[in-house]
């Protein structure tokens, strides 16, 4: 071998040993490392109070750095759930904010220390997270409060809660403009997630799914079918809103398809009515032939003896005929060609 061979040889071996030696020391004072490696100060703030493995906040164990760190590998999620065990139990459990977020394995990727005594890691910057596609309702306009500090999770769910039905965003929005919320809440009601997706526009509803806002109900204002802003079980009959007026003194009934239109109430005009007017074939007759009491009552008597009714009948072998039945129950178009079989004896459709 020769001599230059050697001391190539001699500086490989001699910079493994030497690296070896400078590892194992690197790792034996790791902790004491933080003089010269550390980017800065461990928080002091503990906002729950309670001491977690034995420390009340991340300062105490500032000079130890194998709580957090690990070498090579730097921090682990099991490093910082050694303490944080209620975090672990919500990953685990899959109950909670941790279950429901991607990438939670990376605590330091939202909860970043070395900012100095003060800074209280658990606030969160929202751009971190995809809140939208999480839940369906945008961060774009709370990023921000509106004294323009940064907003944090705690902001709408408080005492950290996070289902939909437990974020309460009257108590910011009051603060900010009292009388504006106050004056919302009153004509829309105070679900404001039914209609504010957070993007600043109105969540778009397709009422045709539900009940069509055609002619005259496009324009109605919500709370005019939405009392006291319910919306299950609201009516979607005319007459479960609108009632009988006045001016019908009692006489038309409640069936108001058969005059009315969505379009408006006035012209009236008769729609729907099976029964021929031109009933004797001596033209149109007036209402009052038939309707002499009311306008939802039909009085076939009136013309039609009740005795004359009876024969007739009994002639054309109809042995359930009963007088007091009123005639359109078989002849609902006043045809005598249109007869239906009539009530039996009973009072049941046969």
């Amino acid at each position: 071998m020769t001599l230059k061979r050697f001391f190539h040889r001699f500086r490989i071996v001699f910079g493994v040993l030497l690296a070896g030696v400078m590892a194992t020391a690197v790792y034996a004072h790791y902790d004491t490392l933080h003089i010269y490696l550390s980017p800065g100060l461990l928080s002091n703030v503990n906002r729950h109070g309670e001491a977690l493995g034995g420390y009340d906040s991340h300062a105490m164990f500032e000079q130890e750095c194998t709580h957090c760190h690990a070498p090579v590998h730097c921090i682990t999620e099991t490093k910082c759930q050694d303490c944080h065990m209620d975090i672990a139990r919500q990953r685990t459990e899959t109950v909670g904010l941790h279950s429901r977020l991607p990438g939670t394995e990376k605590c330091q990727s939202c909860h970043v220390e070395h900012r100095g005594r003060e800074v209280v890691i658990s606030e969160v910057p929202l751009s971190n997270i995809d809140h939208q596609e999480l839940s369906g309702f945008s961060l774009t306009r709370h990023e921000l409060r509106f004294d323009e500090s940064q907003m944090v999770c705690e902001d709408c769910h408080t005492e950290g809660r996070f289902a939909r039905d437990e974020v309460s965003c009257l108590d910011c929005h009051e603060d900010a403009d009292g009388e504006l919320i106050a004056q919302h809440s009153a004509e829309h009601g105070e679900n404001c997630l039914d209609c504010h997706d957070g993007t600043g526009t109105i969540v778009e509803f397709d009422h045709s799914t539900v009940y069509a806002l055609e002619d005259g109900h496009e324009t109605v204002a919500c709370i005019e079918c939405h009392s006291d802003y319910l919306f299950a079980g609201t009516t979607q009959t005319c007459e479960g809103c609108h009632g009988e007026p006045d001016m019908h003194a009692g006489q038309f009934g409640q069936d108001c398809n058969r005059c009315h239109t969505a379009v408006a109430w006035a012209p009236a005009q008769l729609t729907q009515h099976r029964f021929v007017l031109d009933h004797g074939n001596e033209g149109p007759l007036e209402c009052i032939a038939c309707h002499s009491v009311s306008y939802d009552q039909v009085i076939c008597t009136d013309c039609h003896e009740a005795a004359d009714m009876q024969a007739a009948h009994t002639s054309e072998a109809v042995p359930d005929y009963l007088p007091e039945t009123s005639c359109i129950a078989c002849h609902p178009t006043g045809e005598p060609e249109d007869h239906r079989p009539l009530a039996n004896a009973s009072g049941g459709l046969r």
